[in-house]
């Protein structure tokens, strides 16, 4: 029995025997309902296989990617997923698995390391400027700096980020990442070019880094308002 097998009501004696066949074996402990249709050897009961095998081409985005690449101080009891066929929210072994859909997904990692269930994530430069345009889904703004602090020179990849913000044009998108990775460009080491085509697409209009009551002060490279406790807590990192 494969992660996510289902029961498709195509044959009437095909359905009903595998149907039997699921019912024994989750009545033995052999496997795990997941949800309606869909059930999983019993033995796997790690959260990235089930919520990458549970659903259709699932891929963990926004804050669960974080979490796969330890990049989180936050541990939440439930995951964003990405599918190619919209799901209700589920619940297994006290985890949560939301549906979280990306417009894309541009070269995701695949870890193998349970034979025939793979999990899929969002790569690295795809989660951070997936997170950056959807800070919320990050764990918010704390969290994802943190990640930024933690991320190693030549770790992102410079032709995948600019893909990914092309691929959903926003000119407050540009000024975010813009704003945002330059604060930690000493140790990332991205280049002007990157930068440039940030400040090329980004327009002359004035956006907001959080909604604008938490916004009390303004970079006027990026003509990005941001919280000025923001500035703070970087220059304190950097002291």
């Amino acid at each position: 029995m494969e992660v996510g097998a289902m029961i498709e009501k195509n044959n009437d004696v095909c359905y009903n025997t595998r149907k039997s066949r699921l019912y024994n074996g989750h009545r033995r402990g052999v496997i795990s309902h997941i949800r309606r249709g869909v059930y999983v050897p019993s033995y796997l009961n790690d959260k990235y296989v089930i919520a990458c095998n549970s659903v259709e081409n699932g891929c963990l985005v926004y804050h669960s990617a974080l979490e796969y690449y330890n990049l989180h101080t936050q541990s939440f009891n439930w995951l964003y997923v990405h599918s190619s066929k919209p799901f209700r929210a589920f619940e297994h072994l006290n985890e949560i698995y939301i549906y979280k859909p990306v417009n894309y997904i541009i070269n995701p990692k695949t870890d193998n390391r349970y034979e025939n269930y793979p999990i899929r994530v969002t790569s690295l430069s795809q989660t951070i400027i997936d997170c950056i345009r959807h800070i919320d889904l990050a764990g918010g703004l704390e969290e994802l700096m943190n990640a930024l602090d933690w991320i190693e020179k030549g770790k992102l990849n410079e032709k995948e980020m600019v893909l990914c913000l092309d691929s959903v044009p926003s000119k407050s998108t540009y000024q975010r990442v813009g704003f945002l990775l330059s604060l930690y460009n000493e140790q990332l080491g991205l280049s002007d070019d990157f930068f440039n085509h940030c400040k090329e697409k980004m327009g002359g209009n004035v956006s907001y880094l959080l909604s604008d009551e938490d916004c009390d002060s303004f970079n006027s490279e990026w003509k990005i308002c941001i919280p000025k406790s923001l500035k703070k807590r970087r220059e304190y990192e950097l002291f």
